[in-house]
């Protein structure tokens, strides 16, 4: 099994066990990254640093890991746990010319969007020298020409899928929980077809939610070890996990990052970049509780999951404060 690790970077810290994307909160980047770094030197892991622009200066040099583009565009006022902050980049903000300020890239023309990749892209390569072929699109929203617009701006790899979840900026729920990388369709990012772009959907717990060790302290790292379990004992070749860079800040999340390396490192499996996935010819996956019973979770939380996590992932206190 291949496993992929995707670090969305930029400033923020953490309270109440919630992210707040804050602004001046730069060790979610100048500490975030260097934390991460030392938990995946543990184990061999590779990671895809996908990077806001406004975070380069931040970014500490690195060496053997990827650097790809995460895009926030837009400008809006967000408030989590009583505090207000604001989504979107700055660098895009000044260097690009945006109709609307939402933060949902499905809301931008083709050009915008284009623009919106390539400016931050560009910037990134000439200020880390770095060959930006992995993206992933902020808040997980993507649409048709999206697709189009990363293939002409030479990205190869994207990583903005929470599979079979729908929500009310994004929609990837044509997509199986346990979904394997794909090619799109032009006139469908949801189905398979020939585009020359890789879409690398993120592993997805038991009903619903991404693997990420930020939902450990809610419902324990033994969850995420379950899912890994489920999709390894299917023979599937792929594994994505996802996580922000403030969470590195936080020791329970740290520890539980720490704690799912520790466990898929003991298994068949090999740490890879997200350029370096290709579409694998996989068998036919199933819905399997077994391993979430025997990883030691309680049968309760089996059945109401899904509802939890998606009141727990999407509040309406994470939604712009002009809702």
């Amino acid at each position: 099994m291949n496993i992929i690790i995707v670090c969305h970077t930029e400033f923020g810290f953490v309270k109440n066990n919630s992210i707040i994307f804050h602004k001046d909160a730069i060790d979610g980047v100048r500490k975030g990254v260097p934390n991460l770094l030392t938990i995946a030197q543990k184990y061999n892991a590779k990671i895809t640093f996908a990077i806001m622009p406004e975070v380069v200066d931040a970014f500490p040099d690195i060496q053997n890991h990827e650097i790809g583009v995460h895009i926030h565009p837009g400008w809006e006022e967000f408030v989590v746990e009583g505090i207000r902050y604001h989504v979107g980049d700055m660098y895009l903000k000044e260097h690009c010319e945006q109709s609307s300020t939402s933060t949902v890239l499905r809301d931008y023309t083709y050009d915008e969007q284009l623009t919106l990749i390539k400016t931050g892209k560009d910037y990134i390569h000439d200020k880390l020298h770095a060959d930006v072929k992995t993206f992933v699109a902020g808040r997980w929203s993507i649409n048709n020409d999206t697709v189009k617009a990363l293939i002409h701006s030479g990205i190869t790899h994207d990583c903005s899928a929470p599979a079979h979840i729908r929500a009310p900026h994004f929609d990837w729920s044509k997509l199986p929980r346990i979904c394997m990388p794909y090619h799109p369709d032009f006139n469908d990012y949801q189905v398979k077809g020939t585009a020359p772009l890789l879409i690398l959907p993120i592993s997805q717990i038991l009903q619903y939610g991404n693997v990420n060790p930020e939902i450990a302290p809610f419902w324990g790292t033994n969850l995420l070890k379950a899912c890994f379990k489920e999709y390894f004992v299917q023979d599937m070749p792929f594994f994505h996990i996802c996580l922000h860079s403030p969470s590195m800040t936080d020791p329970p999340m740290m520890r539980a990052l720490d704690e799912l390396l520790k466990y898929i490192s003991n298994r068949r499996a090999h740490f890879i970049t997200a350029s370096e996935v290709i579409e694998y010819q996989a068998p036919a996956a199933k819905t399997k509780v077994l391993p979430y019973l025997t990883t030691g979770i309680n049968p309760t939380l089996i059945k109401t999951l899904g509802t939890e996590m998606k009141n727990k992932l999407f509040p309406r206190e994470h939604r712009p404060s002009s809702q």
